[in-house]
């Protein structure tokens, strides 16, 4: 959504790492920056959901993809040369699904706090399986299509997802990859480190506590 600044880079990393049998699809929210068009102008299959969202979009994206394994990839990503690698290792190995080593690209390497948050973001999903979505989510698609995709949330669909991995004890068939994806810290970075943070756990806290997501989406934004 509105990601024309970034989103040549990133189709870029991945027609630079991508075989001839793997799909590259562009799901675009509505924006008017002209993303989908930078999208389409690369060659990748580019379409506009009929809904904004992120759940709804990465839905568009998974029901007209091919292969049996789909990756979803946030247009801010910064992917890692041996990503696909990764993943079909990990797949190939028994998972079921997996994802990345969170790091912020945009930030002084002597940022303490925000280091702290891509650590602690690595351990939470990897030792309770919440799994969000700037950490690069990838799955085999016949669990996907099992679980009947992501639930239709303004927000809050990662957790969600995995919450239902956890009780269907699919959690035991999660791979933490040890590779990086880049994400962007731009949200910190405009509107301050540690409010940034106390408002994202302000957020999940009301998600438990049973808020519409729309109202939680108004929030985040």
């Amino acid at each position: 959504m509105n990601e024309a600044d970034r989103i040549t880079q990133l189709v870029k990393s991945l027609l630079e790492i991508k075989d001839l049998s793997d799909e590259i699809i562009v799901v675009d929210g509505g924006s008017t920056d002209g993303t989908l068009d930078k999208a389409l102008s690369l060659g990748v299959r580019a379409i506009r959901s009929s809904q904004t969202g992120r759940a709804a979009q990465m839905n568009a994206g998974a029901k007209i993809a091919q292969g049996g394994i789909l990756w979803f990839v946030h247009a801010d990503s910064r992917v890692s040369g041996d990503s696909l690698s990764a993943i079909r290792a990990a797949i190939k190995s028994g998972a079921y699904a997996g994802f990345f080593r969170l790091k912020f690209y945009d930030i002084n390497l002597n940022d303490r706090f925000l280091k702290f948050i891509e650590r602690t973001s690595h351990i939470r999903a990897k030792n309770y399986c919440l799994i969000f979505g700037d950490q690069a989510l990838f799955i085999r698609r016949d669990i996907f299509n099992d679980l009947g995709g992501f639930a239709d949330l303004a927000l809050m669909e990662d957790w969600e997802l995995s919450r239902r991995f956890v009780k269907l004890n699919y959690n035991k068939f999660i791979t933490a990859l040890d590779v990086e994806i880049g994400t962007s810290a731009r949200r910190y970075i405009q509107h301050g480190r540690f409010k940034t943070w106390l408002k994202m756990n302000f957020i999940k806290f009301l998600y438990i506590m049973g808020v519409d997501t729309n109202i939680l989406r108004r929030i985040y934004g």
